[in-house]
């Protein structure tokens, strides 16, 4: 038999001996190729053994899950519901100034009287002298007022603070939503890295199995084994690292949510393509303008602003109190009758030494300040929306390409396979498809990361990522 003719039935036979391994590693591809859609299980390569018991609680949950979770139980959550309630006993007491006041009292006294000092009329056979005799009163008194435009102006100013302090918590609210979101996203992120490395080392050791074979049946090389198991170990590097990023994002989101340090965290979601928005700028330019809490807070400042500064004209303006008074009274030895009082009060401010003047340019420059901060914002919802607008479009192109990179990186690997394994060129094509497949699932994982987190920042920008991510 010619050395040709020997050549060929050795390829062959190596070639039918690695069909079954090849339509094995085929599959390992395919599988491997949708790496970024499907979360992080645990790492394949772990032994089996008896589960231990950990000591730390293991929590399971999606975005919304944990999106409601930290709006339930962050500190700096909790903080703004405290200051919306103080707001709210300000306001109260605003209100209290306006409302009548009533108190009982119950009077006992022992007098003496010298006559002659209380008439200023010296008698002319010495003081007179009343008492002792003891004397009581009983009753309620009540005082209302009827007329105070500063003190109606200040109760609408509390109520307008009021509102201002509830769209502070609901900024605050937003802003914490963006951080859990991010944080989440970013686990999702590094979940799919993780996954995407189990596969490859799986890839990597299986085509390393197959360069030793090759080897020993006289196909391949030395060269070739040792290419094969550098890519292993290059592999099981990238693994570590991405077990490490998973981790510390995991413990960000636990901080973030304030769980107990040491929870093992389950991700329930996977890093897939989000459903993108309708319209344009100008709508969601519109929608930020509408629904971003910085803007009503700022809105109803001015609005406080404003009754501040009516408050202290009022200042210049007459009072009028009602005040009235019923019991009975009486000395002690004798019939108590019953009694009463009405009076009305009107008083008229003529100097005030400069306070009105003061309040009213404090005011003033409350308003001012509260314009330039609300044009500020105007500015930059507008700057948010485009960014993030610009930002969702090229992160759904790049989508788009990262498939279809994917996509012939995959058919590109397992072409250098068929190669290698008939015996047509060494591993190096190998080696060198199985680097463009891991760029070109990593660029897909990144391409899905930016995607969604571009939708998060236009759903902030627009003042909805609380209610579109917590549903």
């Amino acid at each position: 038999m010619s050395r040709t003719s020997s050549r060929a039935l050795g390829a062959s036979r190596a070639h039918g001996r690695g069909r079954v391994l090849l339509l094995a590693l085929v599959g390992a591809g395919a599988t491997w190729a949708q790496v970024p859609l499907v979360q992080a299980p645990g790492p394949a390569s772990a032994p089996a053994s008896a589960p231990a018991v950990s000591p730390y609680p293991t929590v399971q949950l999606t975005l919304a899950q944990a999106l409601r979770t930290a709006l339930d139980q962050n500190p700096r959550v909790q903080q703004s519901l405290l200051t919306i309630a103080e707001s709210g006993d300000d306001r109260r007491a605003a209100a209290a100034a306006l409302m009548p006041t009533v108190a009982a009292q119950a009077i006992g006294q022992r007098n003496k009287y010298n006559l002659d000092a209380l008439m200023g009329l010296p008698q002319p056979h010495g003081p007179e002298v009343v008492g002792p005799f003891n004397w009581g009163q009983v009753g309620v008194e009540a005082q209302v007022s009827l007329f105070d435009l500063s003190l109606w102006k200040k109760w609408r100013a509390s109520r307008n603070a009021e509102d201002a302090t509830r769209a502070q918590g609901r900024a605050v609210r937003e802003e914490i939503a963006a951080l859990v979101v991010g944080q989440y996203l970013r686990a999702l992120r590094a979940a799919a890295s993780v996954q995407a490395g189990e596969s490859r080392v799986d890839l990597a050791e299986a085509l390393a199995k197959l360069a030793e074979n090759q080897q020993k049946q006289g196909v391949g090389t030395k060269l070739d084994t040792l290419r094969a198991q550098l890519q292993l170990q290059t592999e099981r590097q990238r693994l570590i690292q991405a077990q490490t990023q998973r981790f510390t994002a995991l413990a960000g989101l636990g901080r973030l949510l304030d769980l107990k340090p040491g929870t093992h965290i389950e991700l329930a979601d996977t890093l897939a393509a989000p459903a993108l928005p309708a319209g344009g700028f100008e709508e969601a330019y519109q929608a930020g303008l509408t629904q971003r809490p910085e803007l009503a807070a700022l809105e109803a400042r001015e609005k406080a602003a404003e009754n501040l500064r009516q408050a202290a004209q009022g200042l210049r303006l007459p009072t009028l109190v009602a005040t009235g008074t019923y019991g009975s009274t009486g000395l002690q030895s004798e019939p108590w009758v019953n009694t009463y009082q009405i009076s009305l009060g009107l008083r008229v401010p003529l100097f005030t030494g400069g306070l009105v003047s003061s309040q009213i340019s404090r005011a003033k420059s409350e308003q001012s300040r509260v314009q330039e901060a609300r044009r500020e914002v105007r500015a930059q919802v507008g700057y948010e929306v485009q960014v993030a607008q610009a930002e969702l479009d090229a992160a759904a192109h790049e989508v788009e390409v990262a498939n279809l990179a994917v996509s012939l990186s995959t058919e590109a690997l397992t072409q250098a396979r068929h190669r290698f394994e008939a015996g047509v060129s060494n591993n190096i094509e190998v080696i060198n498809a199985q680097d463009e497949l891991a760029r070109a699932a990593d660029n897909q994982i990144s391409a899905l990361y930016r995607l969604n987190q571009s939708r998060a920042d236009l759903a902030r920008a627009t003042g909805q990522l609380e209610s579109f991510f917590a549903r």
